[in-house]
């Protein structure tokens, strides 16, 4: 049942999805230091003038500390999660349209419902939870941010010498780029120079940085800038193979459902070709008789033996429990399958039933009476009734592990 409280109000308007938040919290970031590399980096990806060439080997050099580059990873996070809203990172066939933004919400949300219907855990286990897809837009990294905001101010007041380089280092690269007019105004060997200046200085500064003073600072830089790449790098994965995969889990959901005919499982274990295929369709039938629900919830060590002791007490076990009852113990006898095929019970006596059952189960019943041996084979009978409610719920467990 939806609520339908605000349903009218969301009809009659627009939910004009941004990525404010994300800005929002790049903004406070962009400090320091951090704003000349990210204006650099944004003149870089704008400026017609440039060659991809010598794009590639602008971003070489500014990558040479690359956790100092810090404008370069913000700006591809704000690039991210606006492709993120205009569907621009989703699969796209030959002759498809680009994907909406509501396209993908409803292929990810059927995923999640696919995965734990197919699997039994959540498809996050998998690398492919609603946030390996939007984790950005829902600002999972947001708090990475704020960390590299307060890193960067502390070593904004620290005043550094070797920060003020690297600023001008930067600050002579984006005046000599906004500079640029057609490609014949473009000097080589400025930009060379400019550029070996700024690895100087983002060398000289990266040392500052790494000593014991700033190095908490440093790693904040460091391993944020990895978090939020890995994480971008995740997402363009996802999105870029989200209907092959919401796919294939529909596929796999049919075939599982198909298993149920015992002749179009018959027809699939004969066709395929894949071990694994045919291992799931040829053993369905007894695995699925391995199931039993009184086995279901076991998850410890204590669960087991209660769920065990249920089981014994729903198959009437143990059913004899006197061994001076001889007729009982020998009736119990003859029901053992370890013992039932090789007994001849013909004309037998219970003395006589239980001495052989003794030698059948390799019990030592040298100078032992009836009672004893009745006694020690009522234990091994009543264990071994323990024991096969174990392996059947060992069996139990075992269709129902993913595998």
């Amino acid at each position: 049942m939806s609520v339908q409280q605000g349903l009218k109000s969301l009809a009659e308007t627009s939910p004009n999805f941004s990525n404010t938040g994300v800005e929002t919290a790049i903004t406070a970031a962009n400090t320091g230091f951090v704003t000349k590399t990210k204006t650099l980096n944004y003149l870089v990806d704008i400026n017609s003038t440039l060659t991809d060439s010598q794009r590639t080997t602008i971003q070489a050099s500014l990558n040479i500390q690359p956790y100092l580059n810090a404008g370069r990873y913000l700006q591809d996070l704000s690039n991210h999660t606006y492709k993120i809203l205009d569907g621009s990172l989703g699969e796209v066939s030959t002759g498809d349209t680009t994907p909406t933004f509501l396209e993908h919400l409803g292929t990810v949300e059927s995923i999640q419902g696919a995965y734990l219907n197919l699997y039994g855990v959540e498809a996050s286990t998998v690398g492919k939870g609603v946030d390996d897809y939007f984790g950005t837009l829902r600002q999972t990294m947001n708090d990475k941010l704020s960390e590299i905001k307060v890193a960067v101010e502390t070593i904004t007041n620290a005043s550094l010498a070797s920060n003020t380089a690297f600023q001008n280092a930067t600050q002579a690269l984006i005046n000599f780029v906004n500079a640029l007019g057609d490609s014949t105004t473009l000097d080589t060997s400025t930009l060379n120079s400019l550029l070996s200046a700024y690895e100087s200085a983002a060398n000289n500064f990266n040392t500052t940085l790494s000593g014991a003073a700033y190095v908490n600072q440093k790693n904040i830089l460091v391993d944020n800038r990895s978090a939020i790449l890995t994480q971008i790098a995740t997402e363009v994965a996802n999105l870029g193979s989200v209907r092959t995969y919401s796919e294939s889990l529909a596929n796999l959901i049919s075939y599982q459902g198909l298993a149920g005919n015992s002749k179009i499982r018959d027809l699939i274990g004969k066709s395929a070709q894949t071990t694994e295929w045919k291992d799931y369709y040829e053993n369905y039938e007894d695995r699925f008789n391995q199931q039993n629900p009184i086995y279901n919830n076991s998850m410890s060590d204590s669960a087991n033996e209660e769920i065990i002791n249920t089981a014994l007490r729903l198959k009437g076990l143990p059913d004899v429990k006197d061994y001076v009852d001889l007729v009982s113990v020998a009736k119990k006898a003859l029901r053992d399958i370890r013992i039932q095929p090789k007994i001849n019970n013909s004309g037998k006596t219970a003395t006589e039933i239980i001495k052989d059952s003794c030698k059948i189960l390799g019990i030592n019943i040298v100078g032992k009476n009836v009672y004893d041996q009745s006694k020690i084979l009522l234990e091994n009978m009543n264990n071994n009734d323990r024991e096969i409610v174990k392996q059947e719920l060992s069996l139990h467990q075992q269709v129902n592990t993913l595998s």
